[in-house]
């Protein structure tokens, strides 16, 4: 059953010289960083990841206050993204029964991010 919907749209260019961005473990993890920083243009990825993080919490309110480094974004071989949650977040989403779902889209100067959150078990 649908829980909650997040959406997240952002220029790409209101991120540059956002240094607080590349600072460790303030907004990303240590793996973001490393993904973004591999990726053919980083600023790019930096904002795809920034946009899915602002969609979680849209997604998920009543999960507020949490830090933005416990909501990761990794991938899979394929390369989807999904998230991976640590800390009291993960524990209040386990709590709260509910099962995130991600996709991040990139088109010309912009990235966006939707989220859909789920309670698990629920009958539609």
């Amino acid at each position: 059953m649908l829980s909650g919907l997040g959406h997240d749209l952002i220029a790409i260019r209101e991120l540059e010289g956002t240094q607080a961005l590349r600072e460790p473990d303030l907004f990303f993890t240590e793996y973001e960083h490393s993904h973004a920083t591999r990726a053919v243009e980083p600023l790019v990825s930096l904002a795809g990841l920034f946009a899915a993080k602002e969609a979680f919490f849209k997604a998920v309110p009543q999960l507020r206050g949490n830090y933005w480094t416990d909501v990761e974004v990794v991938h899979d071989h394929h390369g989807a993204p999904r998230f991976r949650l640590h800390g009291a977040l993960h524990s209040a989403v386990v709590e709260h029964g509910l099962s995130i779902h991600l996709s991040i889209s990139h088109a010309g100067d912009y990235a966006s991010a939707v989220v859909v959150a789920e309670r698990a078990g629920a009958a539609a």
